[in-house]
């Protein structure tokens, strides 16, 4: 019997996505361009865009399903480019440091024998906030699992394109990463991660100048980017020198903008915050967009965790197993230096010097984090980015057509247009004029499925009860 409800089930989801959708008389923000048209009708088939056009000009097929969306305003899904699934759990437990004085590995909290059930938390979680594609950054067979699971329609949630496993140094920074000290480990490295189909190499803060090189040259020789972390001994000139592809995070920056030199001795953080000479952040900006190296700031991980009723009743939605993980993995993020107001400001003028400068920016949230959360953060690190001086289209962009650009999937998503992906998210506002109105959401469409903001939230609260 549970069978067969199960293939009655799977059976109505492949006829909804066959189903004709039309978005008719709605407000297209087409994000190709910088503006809006109205009186549109948009008519999705078979998960791509149809048609998109004049109401006069577009002709509904028999049995088209039509959406009243008079008033409203479509626009693509959002592209969150820094998140972390969950990946299969530890093989093992790291051996304790001999004494506190010595460096020691993390134990990661994004690994869990429960990542099916929190995986599938974190995409409807995603979806509900119109974030149908994203980047995860630690990838893992679990994850590849899970990423197929959501393309075949079978669960609900956005585009899954993922890195290679965290690349690092010796002793890594985190238990369970990939570490690379020589040229033949660089080599076989990048060689694996083409080989599983991951999107990039990710490479980790403790590499050496040497296993960094090698890692760069061996992913340029296989046609592979070369993303995340500054390492500590490359510094933001050395990678910038070797032209890496993203640059994920803004805290390699404070090295680089001390009074002095500009590879003075890494101060203490709190140090590095207090005397940041911020004139230095123009010429920096000119320099990154000269070297066509895309940053991802994630400046809301850095924000002070919020506590109004709304975010806790967000964070809800997570299972408690979760929060706790991160908890101990981030056990002094209550304190941390990078959330005062003064750290705060700092990311806002390093994304605003990259965006004058004309650097290519990626919107990114590095969740799941004790303050961010699955799709409701990527809405306050776009507001982050209005703050930093950036336009709501330029912001909305950086998580959209430069997302897809970045990826090189242009052809597939990131504006609405005939043959892109149905990646689109009605909203009851004008995001164009305030980038709060992203958040005003009507309904999502991902995987040529429509769900309405009403069944979201009842999957979300049926999500939260089952905890």
């Amino acid at each position: 019997m549970k069978l067969l409800l199960l293939i009655l089930l799977i059976a109505t989801d492949l006829c909804a996505q066959r189903e004709p959708i039309a978005f008719v008389d709605v407000t297209v923000v087409p994000m190709d361009r910088q503006g809006i048209s109205e009186h549109q009708t948009v008519l999705v088939r078979d998960g791509r865009i149809q048609e998109a056009g004049p109401m006069r000009s577009v002709r509904l097929p028999k049995g088209a399903r039509r959406i009243d969306a008079k008033g409203k305003f479509l626009m693509p899904g959002l592209t969150d480019m820094h998140v972390h699934f969950v990946r299969e759990p530890l093989p093992e437990v790291p051996p304790a440091a001999p004494n506190a004085a010595v460096r020691t590995t993390g134990i990661p909290a994004s690994t869990s024998a429960d990542h099916e059930r929190e995986n599938r938390a974190y995409a409807l979680m995603f979806l509900a906030n119109g974030v149908t594609t994203v980047r995860n950054m630690w990838g893992s067979p679990a994850i590849t699992a899970f990423a197929k699971e959501v393309e075949s329609g079978e669960v609900p949630g956005p585009h899954v394109y993922s890195t290679g496993p965290i690349t690092d140094g010796n002793p890594p920074s985190w238990f369970g990463t990939r570490v690379v000290e020589t040229a033949a480990q660089a080599e076989a490295a990048v060689a694996a991660d083409k080989q599983d189909g991951y999107i990039a190499i990710k490479v980790y803060s403790r590499l050496s100048t040497e296993a960094y090189v090698a890692i760069v040259a061996a992913a340029r020789k296989a046609g592979l980017p070369v993303v995340g972390h500054i390492p500590f001994n490359v510094g933001l000139e050395g990678v910038i020198a070797a032209r890496q592809d993203s640059v994920e995070h803004l805290d390699e920056f404070l090295p680089s903008i001390q009074p002095g030199g500009r590879r003075s001795q890494r101060p203490a953080l709190a140090d590095a915050i207090r005397d940041a000479d911020l004139t230095k952040l123009p010429g920096i900006g000119r320099e990154i967009a000269r070297a066509n190296v895309w940053v991802c700031p994630t400046t809301v991980v850095n924000d002070l965790p919020r506590t109004d009723p709304v975010w806790l009743d967000h964070a809800g939605f997570v299972p408690p197993a979760v929060f706790e993980r991160y908890r101990r993995m981030y056990p002094n993020s209550n304190v941390d230096p990078r959330s005062t107001p003064r750290a705060h400001a700092i990311n806002l003028a390093i994304v605003a010097a990259l965006h004058n400068a004309g650097a290519q920016l990626l919107l990114g949230t590095d969740t799941v984090k004790p303050g961010v959360l699955p799709g409701y953060s990527i809405h306050d690190e776009l507001s982050n980015f209005v703050a930093a001086g950036m336009s709501p289209y330029d912001a909305i962009r950086a998580g959209t057509v430069d997302a897809a650009r970045f990826l090189n999937r242009s052809p597939d998503f990131g504006v609405i247009a005939a043959g892109r992906r149905a990646d689109l998210v009605l909203l009851d506002g004008n995001p164009l004029e305030d980038v709060k109105n992203t958040g005003r959401i009507l309904g999502v469409m991902a995987m040529g499925r429509w769900f309405t903001e009403e069944e979201l939230q009842k999957r979300l609260l049926a999500l939260q009860a089952s905890y």
